[in-house]
Parts: structure tokens; sequence; C-alpha cells
């Protein structure tokens, strides 16, 4: 299955999920709004990065690793006042369908960190203070990088690299609600 294939068949069977973690951020218009939504952002990606750093990763991703948000996320944090939290375990199979279906979702996060970046901007954080995973993240190099990835990949587990970005995406949601958000 190419690129266009394999990332459009995930985004369609994805969308519930997807649209549900969009459902449950909603809009940061305070700095409490922000704290919460860094909070939450650090305990998604944390067990996710830890999950992804002990993968054994398949010879067709050469070089490219996911971008790796976690201590900037931290940092951010920090220029807040605030601890990082408790991050819960993740744990799935590194397959390599499981590893695509988890990284889609990662990296398919630098669309929405743009406007993410805006509103955290219009309270005052940016790339030097606050904000600094959020411009890191918008960056699409690595996620141009993934698409390459996923095209040359001859086949792949549809439905194993489904479960792996629905999962991702509801733990990103339960994340935000365990931090203040869709309640």
């Amino acid at each position: 299955m190419t690129s266009p294939s394999l990332r459009l068949y995930l985004r369609d069977h994805t969308r519930q999920a997807h649209q549900e973690l969009d459902r449950t951020i909603g809009r940061l218009d305070s700095a409490d709004a922000y704290g919460s939504f860094l909070r939450a952002s650090y305990a998604h990606r944390q067990p996710v990065e830890r999950y992804l750093a002990g993968a054994d990763w398949p010879a067709a991703f050469g070089d490219w690793r996911p971008t790796e948000l976690g201590p900037l996320i931290a940092a951010d944090l920090a220029d807040i006042g605030a601890e990082p939290p408790v991050s819960p375990s993740f744990d799935l199979s590194k397959d390599i369908a499981s590893l695509v279906g988890v990284i889609y979702v990662l990296e398919g996060s630098a669309l929405g960190a743009k406007l993410i970046r805006r509103m955290a901007g219009a309270l005052g954080y940016d790339e030097n203070h606050g904000a600094r995973h959020l411009a890191r993240q918008e960056r699409l190099g690595s996620w141009r990088g993934l698409l390459a990835i996923m095209e040359r990949l001859e086949s792949i587990d549809l439905a194993a690299a489904v479960r792996a970005a629905e999962t991702t995406f509801e733990q990103a949601a339960s994340a935000m609600r365990e931090n203040g958000f869709g309640r």
C-alpha cells in the first residue's frame, strides 16, 4: 500500500477518535487552560515516547525517528511554574504496523500545533518561553519524512495500524480529560 493510500486509510479509519480528541481539547483561552494543556500533553507524550524509545526500528525507517517533545514540554511546564505530572504506561506491540499507527498520530499532530501555537502566543508564550514544544512540533519535516517512509512500506497489517492509532488518540484524549478538558 502506498503512502497516500496508507495515510488516507489511517485518516479515514481513525476519524472518530481524532475528532473526539479535538473536541476534548477545545480552546486554550487562558493561562490556566494552557497550563492544563501542557500537563495533559506531557501525560500523553512521555509514556508514548518511552514506548517508542524501546522499539527495534525496521530498516524501512532508516535513521528517521519520531520527534521527541517530552523534554521540551517539561521545560515549558517549568516556565509556567508547574511540575510534570506522573505519566501512565503505554504498552502496545512494537510490530511495524503498531509503530506506524502510533507515529502517524504523534507526527500528524504537527498540523494542529500551528493553531495551538497561535493560541499560546496570544497568551504570551513563544518558542523561548512556554511554547518550545509547539515551535518544534509545528515543523513539518518530520511529518513529511514519515510520509516518505510510509510510501516505501510494502505491506502492513492495516487493522493493527488502525488499532494502534486509535489507542494513541484515546490515550491523548484520556490525558486531556484527566487534566481538566472535556468534562
